[in-house]
């Protein structure tokens, strides 16, 4: 009984950890001075820098950053892949482990070691914008 309920409980780990997923939150914008509007591809977004903005990653994005008094600039964000092999040291979110076997590794990479990560490029945007010129 006590190994039927050690398996039952290492299989269930085993699940959980291969249900696991890391994924981008998105893309972030931070200007100086902070308070900028941010458009995405000619419509306001509803927010000002600094933020954090979760894009389609599939599609090329043109933002504008605008602020009053200050002369606005623009960003492209393209697509981006890429491919990584996952290595049995790394275990889940970046945890080492010193055991030669691959415990902290969810279950999927275990049988398929290729990840693929699509972002945008790039993944962090620092703008400084400068005061406009006085008429």
């Amino acid at each position: 009984m006590r190994l039927l309920s050690r398996a039952l409980a290492l299989s269930s780990a085993l699940l959980l950890a291969s249900c696991v997923s890391v994924a981008p939150p998105g893309t972030a914008f931070t200007s100086e001075p902070p308070g900028a509007r941010v458009n995405v591809d000619g419509r306001d977004s509803g927010w000002v820098t600094p933020c954090m903005l979760a894009l389609d990653d599939e599609e090329t994005h043109v933002v504008r950053l605008e602020l009053a008094g200050y002369g606005a600039r623009e960003v492209v964000l393209v697509p981006d892949r890429r491919r990584m092999i996952v290595n049995w040291q790394h275990g889940v979110n970046g945890v080492k482990s010193n055991v030669r076997f691959p415990l902290l590794l969810p279950v999927g990479d275990l049988f398929v070691p290729f990840r693929e990560v699509r972002t945008l490029a790039p993944g962090r945007v620092f703008i400084r914008l400068h005061p406009e010129s006085a008429p």
